[in-house]
């Protein structure tokens, strides 16, 4: 069985609705996209995992904060002055390309995967106008030279009240109003540090040319959770209990800062979580706890461990508020992509949110009074959707279509429910199985459109891990034949041994 490319991915997509282009009659909106039923339920169960595990899992809590805040708020957390991108526009048809992603995708396009690496690094526009002169990149539309490179601040504005007299912003991250509420929270649920609150929910930045479909987009969705704790206790404590320094010999895929400068070409090396710490890749031990949880968070929804790794971002790289950062990348489209961004924002936004509103932030933790410390980790949730998919599809030589292996957890349904024909008892008798199961709580796919042979097709390519076919001998003995999409093998149950 072969692993299918990202182009057999967006066919697929398309082909069974897994992912819309949103308004398309009237013509693609760049950027915005649409789940259809079965991406929904994929994208429901990542999100559901990601609950289990950090917010249940780990004894946190989790809110829901307002999309649009006002100028202030933005000032404040640095977003206004810092948050922009590197833009070229084609002087001769005014297309917009995102300098370093032009770059990167150029190099990794001729097989340079050394030039996309530095490309993806750079940060001054001296030289990202030198690499576009020295390689004369054109533009892909009417190519034109492209040349003068300036820089883009990605916040989407509108205007609040009926006159339009407060001027607001679209979140570009939903930490923000985690850190605002997070004192209240604090105080009025009676918790104690160290405490993680998490929120999923939309945030948007106005992408200078999106592209690569889910990978970058002007709406889209986090999981973030802000892990609020004191720097000075010592104590590594998750759900009210210490944590043993066991985990720390967990080892994980890594790429160090150096290794990346000096371009190496190795993806990564194993190295244990305790090591990371010691070397200074790590900033502290919930930082590496975190990295831990996400790891296991990679493996549970379907990563293989080899596929995905951590990497430590240059010191250009880092955003404003952090102390360090390290990625979760995963393999796609012949490279990496970040898929989870694990910081140290130490008590960047609580003080600065202080110091603009006024309001004092600090709280009691026991007896001592402080503003507490802040390691970040956030989940591109649609990142996730679509990079797991393009590592779970794939081409078994002997059947004529696409399969897409998802594990129970995640995949959409974990059962296809089908009546060998379309037989009144076959029917009847395959629907009385399906409310059934839907009762246990099991959810299903049911349906009686199509030869058994396109339906099995169907649910192999949407990534349902069993379909049940429910045909006469089900009517004599009360048995169904249960056949599995990772292999197509088939075995003949008795309906109670279903679940």
């Amino acid at each position: 069985m072969d692993k299918q490319s990202t182009e057999a991915l967006v066919n697929l997509a398309a082909r069974r609705s897994i992912i819309l282009p949103a308004f398309a009659p009237y013509g693609e909106l760049g950027g915005f996209y649409d789940y259809g039923p079965i991406g929904l339920r994929v994208r429901n169960n990542i999100e559901n995992a990601w609950r289990a595990q950090f917010i249940e899992g780990m004894g946190n809590v989790e809110i829901d904060t307002t999309i649009i805040g006002p100028e202030i708020v933005f000032e404040a957390s640095g977003h206004l002055g810092n948050f922009k991108d590197p833009i070229t526009v084609c002087s001769k048809c005014k297309t917009s390309y995102r300098v370093d992603k032009l770059l990167e995708e150029f190099f990794m396009k001729k097989g340079d995967k050394k030039a996309a690496e530095k490309a993806a690094k750079l940060a001054k526009i001296p030289e990202f106008e030198d690499m576009l002169k020295d390689n004369h990149i054109k533009c892909e539309k009417c190519g034109n030279m492209l040349h003068k490179v300036e820089t883009f601040n990605l916040m989407l504005n509108t205007k609040v009240g009926p006159m339009g007299g407060t001027q607001g912003y679209l979140r570009p991250e939903t930490a923000q109003g985690i850190f605002i509420d997070f004192k209240n929270i604090f105080r009025n649920l009676g918790l104690k540090l160290p405490i993680g609150i998490g929120q999923v929910g939309k945030a948007f930045r106005n992408e200078i040319s999106p592209r690569r479909l889910l990978i970058r987009m002007r709406e889209f969705s986090q999981m973030e959770l802000e892990y609020f704790f004191d720097p000075e206790e010592s104590k590594l404590v998750i759900n009210n209990e210490e944590v043993s320094d066991k985990f720390l010999k967990e080892k994980v895929n890594f790429i160090t800062g150096e290794q990346q400068r000096a371009n190496t070409g190795m993806d990564f090396e194993q190295i244990t979580l305790e090591k990371g710490i010691k070397e200074g890749y790590i900033p502290n031990k919930l930082f590496a706890y975190l990295m831990y949880e996400a790891k296991h968070f990679m493996l549970n929804i379907g990563f293989d461990e080899k596929s995905f790794r951590f990497r430590q971002q240059l010191t250009d790289e880092l955003p404003h508020y952090s102390k360090g950062n390290i990625d979760v990348e995963a393999r796609h489209d012949e490279g990496f992509e970040e898929l989870i961004g694990i910081a140290y924002r130490t008590d960047f936004d609580l003080k600065n949110h202080e110091k603009f509103s006024k309001s004092d932030m600090s709280i009691v933790n026991g007896e001592k009074k402080l503003v507490p410390h802040v390691v970040e980790i956030s989940f591109g949730l649609d990142r996730l959707f679509w990079v797991l998919l393009s590592n779970s599809i794939h081409k078994d030589k002997t059947r004529e279509w696409d399969l897409l292996l998802l594990n129970d957890r995640i995949a959409p349904y974990r059962y296809a429910v089908y009546p060998l024909q379309k037989d009144e008892k076959l029917i009847e008798k395959a629907m009385e199985l399906n409310k059934k199961l839907n009762k246990d709580g099991i959810p299903t796919f049911f349906s009686v459109t199509g030869s058994i042979g396109k339906r099995y097709a169907k649910s192999d390519e949407t990534g349902i891990p069993n379909a049940i076919t429910v045909d006469y001998q089900t009517i004599e003995d009360g048995t169904v034949t249960v056949r599995h999409a990772s292999d197509s093998k088939q075995e003949r149950l008795k309906e109670s041994e279903i679940a």
